[in-house]
């Protein structure tokens, strides 16, 4: 028998009902910045309603999603020139890295990696964010470097069960990306 890790679990199937909220918020902040910001809090209840939320519940997850979309500090990741399901494809140090990121928005000077955890408690250190997860991120800054050379890429999480952003430092995201390297 195979032992699963649970923390490293990623809690896809509708049974899951201890994910349901992180899933809920996900929905939520994936759905919300494509729509007007004058509609989305209304969108937000309707859709909720649509998935069996009750109205109270429905108000809190809203209010929390609504609240994620306008911290200024990544408010350009949920704008207008941001995508959703980002795919990012290429090559790094010969190995070939495939994935999707939940969001990435590309300005002027800089590039904007977010990326949705559910599947855990959030850690409030990004010293105690899972090595897998800063991986994915390093990864995907490796590939939109090569992309886009001269713009500064930052990587967040944004941990759905608080909801809390999380940047990740530059030395954090070099660190595991060197052990990565070193195989």
């Amino acid at each position: 028998i195979t032992k699963i890790n649970p923390a490293l679990f990623s809690p896809r199937g509708d049974g899951q009902k201890r994910f349901r909220r992180g899933r809920l918020i996900h929905g939520l902040l994936e759905r919300l910045p494509e729509i007007d910001a004058a509609r989305q809090g209304a969108s937000a209840l309707s859709w909720l309603k649509r998935q069996g939320v009750e109205d109270d519940e429905a108000k809190t997850l809203t209010a929390e999603a609504l609240r994620v979309i306008n911290d200024p500090h990544f408010a350009a990741v949920f704008g207008p020139k941001s995508r959703a399901e980002a795919p990012i494809i290429g090559e790094v140090e010969s190995k070939a890295v495939r994935g999707v990121v939940d969001r990435l928005v590309v300005d002027g000077e800089r590039v904007i990696v977010l990326d949705f955890k559910t599947d855990r408690p959030a850690p409030t250190d990004p010293n105690l964010a899972p090595d897998a997860y800063v991986l994915q991120l390093s990864l995907s800054r490796a590939v939109l470097r090569q992309i886009f050379p001269g713009k500064v890429v930052s990587c967040a999480l944004l941990w759905t069960e608080k909801p809390h952003l999380m940047e990740l430092p530059e030395a954090r995201l070099d660190g595991v990306f060197e052990t990565f390297l070193r195989g």
